[in-house]
C-alpha cells in the first residue's frame, strides 16, 4: 500500500464571516418583496397562496418569484406548507405585522427610503471613508438639499417621507418617553419633531405636560395626517404644532423641557454646538433638555447596530454617534449639569441634562 503524502488542507471559511459578507442579499431580498407588495397580497388574499398565485398578482415570473418567496421562507418572513400536490405561503406574524401596508406597526415606509437611499450610499462606502465626507453627488450626482425635493415632488412621496419618520421612532418614542423622570415639567418643546411621533408619547405618560412640536413648515403641514386618535391618546389635545427652526432661536417657543431626537448625530460638530447653544439659551433656569439618540459603548466596541447607523451618519448627513462621556463632555462644554445617560432601546437611547 503507496504512503499517503502530507498535503495541507486550506481553511474553510468560517460561517461568519460568510454570513457578514452575505447580509446586502438578505436585506435587499426583503427590500425586494417590500417593493413588490408580496406581503401585502399574501395579507389580502382569503387563504395561502401558491407561487403561481403570487405570479399572476405581480405578472412577475414563476420561477423567479417561487425562489424569492422560498428565500423569504428561509428568512422566516414567510411560512410555507404542503397541501396536496402543491405548496403553498402565508405570511409570518412578524410580516404581517411589520411588512403591511395597513398595519398601524408598519415599517414600510422606511424600508422603501432606504431601499432609495442609503441602500445605494452604502455602495461609496470607501469613498466616503477616504474623503471623510457625504456621498449624495457621488450618489446621486446631487446635492442632499437637491434631491430631496426632487424625491419629495408629490403629496403621496412627502407623506411617506414622513411616515418613514414616523415608523422609525414608533415605539422607541415611547420607550424613550418614560424612560427618565420629566414629571416636573409642565410645557416641554419637541425641537425637530416631525410629525409628533415623541410628543404623542409624552402627553400619554405626562398629562399634565403641554407639548410644541416645532419644525419646519414642510413637515408641519403633514402633521394631522399622523394624529392618533382619541382612543390611542385620550390626550392628544396637549399636542401643538409650531414653524420654527433650531438654527434661528427667535423662533423658537418657550418651554421648560426641550428634546432633540435624532437630531445631533444629523450634523457637524459645529451646527451641532450652534444647536445646543440656541436650546441653553431658551431655557429657563432649571429646565431640562432631553436628548434620543444611539449610545455607543465607551470603547466604540458597540453596539454593532450603532456604529453601523455612524457610517450611515457619514455617508449622509455628516454627523455621528457619540458614547455617553462623549455627549457628557459636549453638553457640559454648553453650561448643562447633571449629564445623565440610560440605556433604552437597541435603536434609541436617552440623555437628561440641566440647566443651573
Amino acid at each position: 500500500m503507496s504512503e499517503t503524502k502530507k498535503f495541507q488542507v486550506p481553511s474553510p471559511i468560517p460561517e461568519k464571516l460568510y454570513r457578514l459578507i452575505d447580509g446586502f442579499r438578505l436585506s435587499k431580498a426583503l427590500f425586494a418583496a417590500c417593493e413588490l407588495e408580496v406581503f401585502d397580497k399574501l395579507r389580502s388574499a382569503s387563504s395561502p397562496q401558491s407561487a403561481d398565485d403570487i405570479t399572476k398578482a405581480l405578472s412577475s415570473d414563476l420561477d423567479a418569484t417561487t425562489r424569492l418567496m422560498d428565500t423569504l421562507v428561509a428568512m422566516e418572513l414567510l411560512e410555507k406548507f404542503k397541501q396536496g400536490d402543491q405548496w403553498l405561503y402565508s405570511n409570518s406574524e412578524m410580516a404581517t405585522k411589520f411588512l403591511t401596508k395597513d398595519s398601524p406597526d408598519s415599517y414600510l415606509d422606511m424600508i422603501a427610503l432606504i431601499n432609495k437611499t442609503s441602500y445605494f450610499m452604502f455602495g461609496n462606502l470607501e469613498s466616503a471613508v477616504l474623503e471623510g465626507t457625504t456621498q449624495w453627488k457621488k450618489t446621486f450626482g446631487m446635492s442632499a438639499e437637491d434631491w430631496f425635493p426632487n424625491y419629495c415632488n408629490t403629496e403621496e412621496a412627502k407623506l411617506r417621507f414622513m411616515g418613514a419618520m414616523h415608523c422609525n421612532s414608533l415605539y422607541a418614542s415611547y420607550a424613550a418617553a418614560k424612560a427618565i423622570d420629566l414629571s416636573a415639567y409642565r410645557s416641554c418643546c419637541d425641537l425637530g419633531g416631525a410629525v409628533g411621533t415623541l410628543a404623542y408619547a409624552l402627553c400619554q405618560f405626562y398629562p399634565e405636560m403641554k407639548v410644541t412640536v416645532c419644525d419646519l413648515e414642510p413637515a408641519v403641514s403633514l402633521a394631522h395626517h399622523f394624529r392618533p386618535s382619541v382612543e390611542a391618546c385620550p390626550n392628544q389635545a396637549n399636542v401643538s404644532f409650531a414653524v420654527g427652526d433650531f438654527f434661528k432661536p427667535e423662533t423658537i417657543p418657550k418651554a421648560e423641557l426641550y428634546v432633540l431626537s435624532h437630531v445631533l448625530h444629523d450634523w457637524s460638530e459645529d451646527k451641532v454646538d450652534l444647536i445646543l447653544s440656541n436650546v441653553y439659551k431658551c431655557l429657563p433656569s432649571g429646565g431640562g433638555l432631553l436628548i434620543c439618540e444611539r449610545i455607543l459603548n465607551e470603547d466604540k466596541r458597540g453596539p454593532l447596530p450603532t456604529l453601523i447607523y455612524s457610517l450611515l451618519m457619514l455617508v449622509s448627513t455628516g454627523g455621528k454617534e457619540r458614547s455617553a462621556r462623549e455627549y457628557k463632555h459636549l453638553l457640559e462644554k454648553h453650561g448643562f449639569i447633571d449629564v445623565q445617560a440610560k440605556r433604552v432601546y437597541f435603536t434609541q437611547d436617552a440623555i437628561f441634562c440641566r440647566k443651573m
